[in-house]
């Protein structure tokens, strides 16, 4: 019997509403890590954000949430 996989939201919705809450998830951050890393599908404008994600951790203007 296959199994199925957790449902995860594209990219460009991760990344809005983290940046809209300033918070973000070890597995959220996990998620946008291997997307840059892996980059087939991402748009300019997912990278840009993504970087906004990164640069915000490094500054502390995001947390990471451990929920």
């Amino acid at each position: 019997m296959a199994q199925s996989k957790p449902q995860i939201p594209p990219i460009d919705r991760m990344t809005e509403a983290i940046l809209e809450s300033n918070r973000i998830t070890p597995q959220e951050h996990l998620q946008i890590t291997r997307a840059m890393l892996d980059g087939k599908s991402l748009t300019d404008e997912d990278r840009r954000q993504i970087n906004r994600i990164f640069e915000a951790l490094q500054y502390g203007k995001i947390k990471v949430v451990y929920e």
